[in-house]
């Protein structure tokens, strides 16, 4: 009775263990480093300087060292008024992250956001599992 009762929990259980598994495998493909940069511009922001830094943005996601690249307008209802956009570059590894950062054109990046920009956020970190 007792090996009757762990094989029907054994067999309840064991899709469960092979969807954590697959996932598990799917996971360690998708580990890449992001690189997520949000920028709240000032209200009196000349809309072809904003225009220049996204130009400058999809210009650097042409890059070797970047995997993927996206960038959108902020659409939340939270802060009326506030223009904000958003950078993701997708990176796969530390070294091309580090590399990029050292081209001309993104120290540009900072010429251009810092005379337009409010307030900068930027955060990186790895997807996926990191084992």
């Amino acid at each position: 009775m007792k090996q009757l009762f762990s094989l029907a929990i054994l067999s309840f259980l064991a899709p469960f263990m092979l969807v954590s598994t697959a996932r598990g495998q799917s996971d360690s493909a998708a580990h890449v480093l992001r690189h997520i940069v949000v920028i709240s511009f000032k209200k009196d922001a000349p809309a072809d300087s904003v225009r220049a830094l996204d130009n400058i943005y999809q210009d650097l996601a042409k890059s070797s060292y970047v995997k993927s690249f996206e960038m959108g307008t902020d659409i939340s209802t939270r802060d009326p008024g506030v223009l904000r956009h958003v950078y993701t570059t997708t990176f796969a590894t530390m070294d091309d992250l580090k590399s990029y950062r050292k081209m001309p054109e993104y120290q540009m990046l900072f010429k251009v956001a810092m005379a337009i920009a409010d307030e900068v956020n930027a955060v990186d970190y790895w997807t996926g599992n990191p084992g």
